[in-house]
């Protein structure tokens, strides 16, 4: 019999195991239909929530930009152009825009894979295929098509929009308003085919920015890969040589990504290779003046531009960031609604969270219950009880089907592609996964966070709102999903959607 009865008695059974013994589970159900609890577990204990803080981002972007929102990166000239010569600068103005690549699809809409390459290092990772400086190449274009043959001064990018905070906490991109290719460079390495043969590498993009040298050599089949790209030495130019070392296992490549340490730095290396494959002649002088804003701001006039790009509305990025759950992408969102909404000149990410705290707070939402610092969840806590709320408040707003949309599916894309794969739940849980963890050395192992918030449509045709979480359980990082412990406590916060599913 379909019961919350039987509900209660599936998750206290889950909950109960023995793997569970010095973890912390909390929950709430909550039917959206009627209007009511239908199950509760330490509901009201402030939980690491990780990246399901990531509902409340993408929600509130959506609330306070809207779901039509766009970004402009304009490139401006600071010259006069004579004879097809720019006699002064090229200057690239950062909007925020977190989609300088090759996400973009011709229809305007917005791919994905499932496991992103932001989550290098695993079998699964891929990246999104296409050139990543595609957005640069249709910039580049204009810029020749708008009569621009040379350029006799600089390539710039201005990314004055805001500092760069550094290295988000998740999976270390580098957060600034210049974003191409997610700040990240592609490095597909393919072990040999005996132990000890080097490795091959395959890089994307390719620019000056980045040079990779492998030292990293083949190891056995089976084996835990080792590969490490922290070896990097900054030439005097601004360009940077990568050291591979380590051993990759015989067998099948992995992609691995280099954390760009200056975005702008290396958007305007690749937006000059962009021009000079469009024929446009670049010849930055050796010796010039510091970049100075206040004066090329006096350029940024529409007569002087040259070329732009207007994103594909907000709601194409939410549907990314929630699926692979993107940390940068989320990262981002505070301080642009501290640019866009509040209009900040100074401390724009409190200024962003003050706009969110008025949002929910008007919502009627128990902040007492939630606690946020950033927009990807690095250092957040939310009771399950506020987070069903939040959900429930959720489903009522017109911004609404924008972020369902984007909810990773179970059993079928997403950060929940391969969780409770077969289970009759496939295509009826629709939810935003969140993974932490920290080493344990004293026992070799590590603490394993894991949450997961959305919703579920019953076989019963009831709509419900819920709230997983698992703090604070022992398991270890591998490659192989059998051995991982956050692929473990997934599966089970995934068994637990689908008891909702088969029970209610």
């Amino acid at each position: 019999m379909l019961s919350t009865a039987a509900l209660a008695l599936a998750l206290n059974g889950i909950s109960e195991r023995p793997r569970f013994a010095h973890a912390i589970v909390a929950a709430e159900v909550y039917d959206l239909d009627a209007h009511r609890v239908v199950y509760a577990r330490n509901a009201g204990v402030l939980m690491e929530a990780a990246s399901t803080t990531k509902l409340l981002t993408e929600g509130t972007s959506l609330a306070l930009l809207g779901p039509n929102f766009r970004w402009t990166t304009p490139v401006y000239r600071t010259g006069p152009i004579v004879d097809g010569v720019l006699h002064g600068d090229l200057v690239l103005v950062a909007s925020g825009d977190p989609n300088l690549s090759q996400r973009i699809r011709p229809d305007g809409t917005m791919t994905f894979e499932n496991e992103d390459h932001s989550y290098d290092g695993t079998y699964d990772t891929k990246a999104v295929p296409g050139d990543p400086l595609a957005v640069l190449r249709q910039l580049a274009a204009q810029v020749r098509a708008h009569g621009i043959r040379e350029i006799d001064g600089r390539v710039i990018v201005d990314s004055s929009l805001f500092a760069d905070p550094g290295a988000e906490d998740g999976t270390g991109a580098v957060v600034s308003p210049t974003v191409v290719n997610d700040n990240l460079v592609d490095v597909t390495v393919t072990p040999g085919t005996r132990i000890g043969d080097p490795v091959t590498l395959t890089v994307s993009p390719q620019t000056p920015y980045a040079r990779f040298v492998s030292d990293a050599r083949t190891g056995a089949a089976g084996s835990e890969p080792t590969v490490d790209l922290s070896k990097d030495h900054r030439e005097a130019d601004g360009s940077h040589t990568i050291t591979l070392t380590g051993t990759m296992p015989a067998g099948k490549p992995i992609l691995y990504t280099y954390r760009v340490p200056h975005p702008a730095g290396f958007a305007q290396m690749a937006l000059a290779i962009a021009l000079r494959d469009e024929n446009v002649s670049v010849d930055t002088p050796e010796s010039s003046a510091p970049f100075d804003r206040a004066i090329a701001s006096a350029s940024y006039v529409p007569a002087n531009l040259v070329a732009r790009h207007v994103s594909p509305p907000l709601a194409q990025d939410v549907y990314v960031t929630l699926k692979v759950s993107d940390n940068l992408h989320a990262a981002l969102m505070p301080y642009m609604w501290g640019i866009y909404v509040a209009h900040a000149q100074t401390d724009l990410l409190q200024a962003g969270f003050k706009q969110e705290h008025a949002l929910l707070t008007h919502a009627g939402l128990d902040l007492k219950g939630a606690a946020q610092q950033d927009g990807l969840g690095s250092f957040a806590f939310f009771t399950p009880r506020f987070m069903v709320s939040y959900l429930g408040w959720a489903a009522r707003q017109p911004w609404y089907g924008a972020l369902f949309y984007g909810l990773p599916t179970l059993g079928v894309d997403g950060t929940l592609f391969n969780i409770q794969n077969g289970s009759p739940a496939d295509g009826n849980v629709h939810a935003k996964t969140g993974t932490w963890g920290s080493d344990n050395l004293l026992n070799a192992d590590g603490l394993v966070t894991k949450g997961l918030a959305g919703y579920v449509t019953s076989r019963s045709g009831h709509h419900y709102a819920f709230a997983f979480y698992i703090n604070r359980m022992a398991g270890i990082h591998s490659v192989d999903p059998n051995k991982d412990g956050a692929h473990y406590a997934g599966e089970t916060l995934g068994e637990m959607a689908a008891d909702v599913y088969n029970d209610l």
